[in-house]
């Protein structure tokens, strides 16, 4: 097993062919075991490319990325997380889930199945199908499926943005619990909402916009769950802080369908 980090990312560019502005550029990140980074920023930062860099689905221009000290592998040591949850739906919730276990034998697929759904609360739903479940619960069958195969790094690309409220608050509190017993397991997150970002990250990296850049990395002073953390005398103003950096990067970018509007000063 080697000691490297997860993940490390260094001098990274990135250009999509035709595309006007680069994805990324000159990009250094570094993810430490166990860890949890929330990448937080406006649309068209390029979170979504940060996380498909450190999957192996695509490589830079320039600069380096590392998973272990390898270049990266798609589906060896990670697995992602869609925002639209790519289930199948003409399989089960129990096959869904069992699809990334082919190369193991039936018993212990079944075994590690079971195990995954009991995990996010939907052994009572093994035998259903997709279209029968809420947005929630097909999330959660998402989650249990890229937890199955027990990736050292788990890539989250914004899969709450689709759920309600209700959903979505009962999503991270799954998540946080989810990562605090990942013996191990890193997690990268992509969000656009400062209090997701807060409530499920140790760490917050803030991205610039067209090009994407980091524009801050900020270590968060509180750990727990999502209630504890709200309940910090440090989130309010770590909330604020980090909405003004998001805001003005909105305001100020011309590419940006509020670029020079004044809006309200208060919070979201």
């Amino acid at each position: 097993m080697t000691d490297a980090p997860p993940a490390v990312l260094k001098n990274v560019s990135l250009r999509f062919p035709g595309a006007a502005f680069a994805a990324l550029e000159d990009v250094s990140l570094e993810l430490a075991a166990g860890e949890v980074v929330t990448i937080l920023g406006p649309s068209g930062c390029g979170k979504t490319t940060l996380l498909r860099l450190i999957a192996g689905l695509v490589k830079p221009d320039s600069g380096s990325v590392r998973v272990f000290g390898a270049p990266p592998v798609p589906g060896a040591r990670s697995a992602l997380v869609f925002q639209n949850f790519r289930l199948l739906p003409w399989k089960t919730v129990a096959e869904n889930v069992g699809f990334v276990l082919a190369d193991r034998p039936a018993p212990a697929r079944r075994a590690r199945v079971q195990e995954m759904l009991a995990m996010v609360g939907l052994s009572r739903f093994a035998e259903s199908y997709p279209r029968e479940l809420s947005g929630g619960m097909q999330q959660r069958v998402a989650l249990a499926r890229a937890l199955a195969a027990d990736p050292d790094i788990l890539l989250m690309d914004e899969p709450f943005a689709s759920l309600d409220a209700q959903s979505r608050e009962l999503m991270q509190a799954e998540i946080s619990r989810l990562s605090r017993q990942g013996a191990g397991r890193s997690v990268v997150f992509v969000t656009h909402s400062v209090d997701e970002a807060l409530v499920l990250g140790d760490r917050v990296v803030l991205m610039s916009p067209r090009p994407g850049r980091v524009a801050k990395s900020l270590d968060l002073p509180f750990r727990g769950g999502a209630e504890a953390r709200r309940n910090h005398p440090d989130f309010s103003l770590l909330r604020g802080e980090l909405w003004a950096a998001l805001r003005e990067m909105v305001l100020s970018d011309p590419q940006s369908d509020f670029h020079g509007r004044g809006l309200d000063e208060s919070n979201e």
